[in-house]
Formats: C-alpha cells, sequence, structure tokens
C-alpha cells in the first residue's frame, strides 16, 4: 500500500507539473520516490555491465579509473541510502547509478568523489575528477569552462504549503514574496532575473534566500520563514512523495532545460566515449531501468541522441 501510495503521488506531481510546464519540448518531468532515511530498492541490475563495451577515453587522471565529482545530496539523483553512511562509492540515486553503468560499459572501475555543489566544475578544471554527473544544468556559464552531454530533460518548479496560502501562480506573484533556493546554480540566476523584472515593472522585489544545500533550502519552508522554494522538478517531486499532505506545486516553468554530464574543456576523448556509452544504454534500456527503479519518467531521457 506504501509503495501504491507514492507511484500515485508521482504521477499527481507530473500531470500537475506537465500542465503548468506547457511549451516545452522534452516530455513530461522527473517521478522521484527515493528516500535517503530507508533503504533504497536493489540497484545491482541498473549497474552490471551490458555485452559490449566501447573503447574507454585515453585522458584519464588514473588510468581505468573513470573519476566523478558528485555533490551527494541531492534526492533521488545522488543519495545516501542511511544517515550515518559517508563512503562516496557507497552513494546510490539516478546519477551514480547511470554513471556506475557508463564505467561498466567503458571497461572502467567507478571513483566517486563528495565535492561541494559551488565545487563542482572548479574541481572538474583543476583536474580533481574526470566528469561531473551530479543533475547540473547545461548552461552557457559553465560550457563557457567545461564540456557536456545532455542526459535527462528538467525544469524549475515553485514549491509552497498545501492550498497555496499566498496564492503564488505565476512568476508574477512572486514579486514582494519570501523564497529559498540553492546557491550557485541557474535557479539562483533565474530568481534574480525575476526580482529584477519585480521592480522594473513598480512591483516589490523577491526576497531571495539563498542556501549551499538543499536540504537546507527546504527546511524554510517546513519553518515557516519563506513563501515559496524555488528548486528543479526533480527535487520538489522527490520531496511531495515524501510531503504529500503538506506541500504542493504552485506552479511550473517550461519543461525546457537538460541536465549534463560535464568533462574537461576540449577533451574530446572523453566526450566521445560518454556519447556513445550514455546512447548505448539508453538504447538497451538500462538507462530507462534506472530511471523507473526511482520512480523517475524514462521520457525525460530523450534528450539523448
Amino acid at each position: 500500500m506504501k509503495l501504491l501510495h507514492r507511484l500515485a503521488a508521482g504521477a499527481a506531481v507530473a500531470l500537475f507539473v506537465a500542465a503548468c510546464g506547457g511549451g516545452g519540448s522534452s516530455g513530461a518531468p522527473s517521478q522521484a520516490a527515493s528516500n535517503a532515511a530507508s533503504e533504497p530498492p536493489a540497484s545491482t541490475a541498473s549497474t552490471a555491465p551490458t555485452e559490449e563495451t566501447i573503447a574507454p577515453p585515453t585522458s584519464l587522471i588514473t588510468p581505468g579509473t573513470l573519476t566523478a565529482c558528485v555533490d551527494i545530496e541531492y534526492s533521488p539523483m545522488e543519495f545516501f541510502a542511511t544517515a550515518d553512511e559517508t563512503d562516496p562509492n557507497k552513494a546510490t540515486g539516478f546519477d551514480v547509478d547511470a554513471a556506475r553503468a557508463v564505467a561498466a560499459k567503458l571497461g572502467l572501475k567507478l571513483e566517486i568523489k563528495n565535492t561541494a555543489f559551488d565545487s563542482l566544475i572548479p574541481d572538474l578544471g583543476n583536474a580533481r575528477c574526470d566528469i561531473v554527473w551530479s543533475a547540473l544544468y547545461v548552461s552557457d556559464e559553465r560550457l563557457q569552462v567545461a564540456d557536456a552531454v545532455p542526459y535527462m530533460a528538467t525544469g524549475h518548479v515553485i514549491m509552497v504549503a498545501k492550498g497555496n496560502p499566498k496564492a503564488i501562480k505565476t512568476v508574477d506573484d512572486l514579486c514582494g514574496k519570501t523564497i529559498s533556493i540553492q546557491l550557485g546554480g541557474l535557479v539562483e540566476t533565474d530568481s534574480k532575473k525575476a526580482s529584477d523584472a519585480c521592480v522594473a515593472g513598480g512591483k516589490a522585489a523577491i526576497t531571495i534566500q539563498g542556501y549551499p544545500k538543499v536540504a537546507d533550502e527546504f527546511q524554510q519552508i517546513v519553518l515557516g520563514r519563506v513563501d515559496a522554494v524555488w528548486e528543479t522538478d526533480t527535487a520538489v517531486s522527490d520531496w511531495l512523495l515524501k510531503h504529500p499532505a503538506e506541500y504542493e506545486v504552485g506552479f511550473a516553468f517550461p519543461h525546457d532545460k537538460n541536465y549534463g554530464v560535464y568533462y574537461g574543456k576540449g577533451k574530446t576523448d572523453i566526450g566521445t566515449a560518454l556519447t556513445a556509452a550514455i546512447a548505448a544504454l539508453k538504447a538497451d534500456g538500462t538507462l530507462a531501468s534506472i530511471a523507473t527503479l526511482y520512480q523517475m519518467d524514462p521520457a525525460t531521457l530523450d534528450v539523448v541522441k
């Protein structure tokens, strides 16, 4: 019954976000249901090596090992199954399982380095890792210093308390309101633009409270300190599945963004291998199986060609 309840909640979020976020061309949003406080479903099948391997890249930091920088605090994309776990290589989630499957496809071992969100791209540039696979948007700013392979469609969502007491149904309704965000990403950029637009239109600015960790960002609405949370559909869907009676989607932006796996600028050997491996794992159903494992919509993987 608990599983059926979670599946039903996820379906409801999908329909609401898809309806509000019209105009996107990448399909329905993610359906996330993994809970970091409980034991996740077994995922060994989704990361087993497939029959045909692809030639590995030649410029790896450690020969034979694909090193990935990951910010392990973003369920259902990357998280620890238990609160006392600290070993990065025991993390789970869509990104982690997919990275393991890619490494296996390339005949490589995967090493994960738990990395703070705002250090992910800098650490890639400083050769601390070969890739960053951590639910990062493909953005023009990041593409100036690194290259990326898109793997999943996503978008922004505004989450509010149940019943939407402040009637936040459009971005204009955020003018004069207080929101929480995670710092260092596209949400920070877009929310500041929205606040500037409020002021330009003669309305009060959006009060933006930024936090380095997603958990702290969501905690602000729990404590009643903000009117809304501005986050990705994957993170909001996961939160709503865990708190279905307390929060809801106020509105969703167009579903027109992509998550990408980043690699060093100009490292075409890594880019070529990643592109081929991700495409092969989509074609054979491995990525769809991982998405389903975490109750995410496999249609979001259609950005992989």
